[in-house]
């Protein structure tokens, strides 16, 4: 699975970011809000808390921009992305052991993928979203829908590229099975 719509980001735009340009923030948001809102929404599972994380994503690029030294930069705004998850999480966990009497709070979620403009990548997301694991998301998100490298990839997820290719396939497959 190939990406045709590699996600292309000029070397200069963090530069001009962190020197207060708004033209190349929204530049940026341009270019990377449809897979940067996959990535959220394969992380949250619910489309208001991936528009809220994909939010603080975008505040955290923008006051972070003179702390990009170069690489990929959807990886480090993907990386972002993952760490304020992560944190939210925490807090989360935190609030639930405070409490006395937990509630579950686990809702249905209302996937819905109107953001992502392409008719073929809604369906794959949607599917993925329902027939595999997270990781395996994330993997078939960051290369088919980003255009990330297995290597890039192995870095990001910290796990050995032989394992993400390994993964990729064979989600890919479980999901070609599903189609049938």
């Amino acid at each position: 699975m190939e990406s045709k719509d590699r996600v292309i980001i000029p070397d200069r735009i963090f530069r001009l970011i962190a020197d207060g340009d708004r033209q190349a923030f929204e530049e940026l948001y341009r270019l990377t809000y449809r897979p940067m809102f996959a990535f959220c929404l394969s992380l949250t599972m619910n489309r208001e808390d991936a528009e809220d994380l994909m939010q603080e994503t975008y505040i955290r690029t923008r006051n972070g921009a003179h702390l990009f030294k170069g690489g990929n930069p959807m990886a480090w705004m993907m990386k972002i992305a993952k760490n304020v998850f992560l944190m939210d999480k925490r807090k989360a966990r935190l609030q639930v052991i405070r409490l006395t009497e937990a509630d579950d709070g686990k809702q249905a979620s209302s996937l819905t993928f109107d953001d992502i403009s392409n008719a073929e990548n809604r369906l794959l997301i949607e599917e993925l979203f329902t027939k595999i694991s997270e990781q395996d998301r994330n993997i078939i998100i960051m290369h088919g829908l980003m255009g990330m490298k297995f290597r890039e990839i192995s870095e990001e997820l910290d796990m050995p590229e032989g394992t993400v290719k390994t993964r990729f396939r064979r989600a890919t497959e479980q999901l070609r099975r599903c189609e049938g």
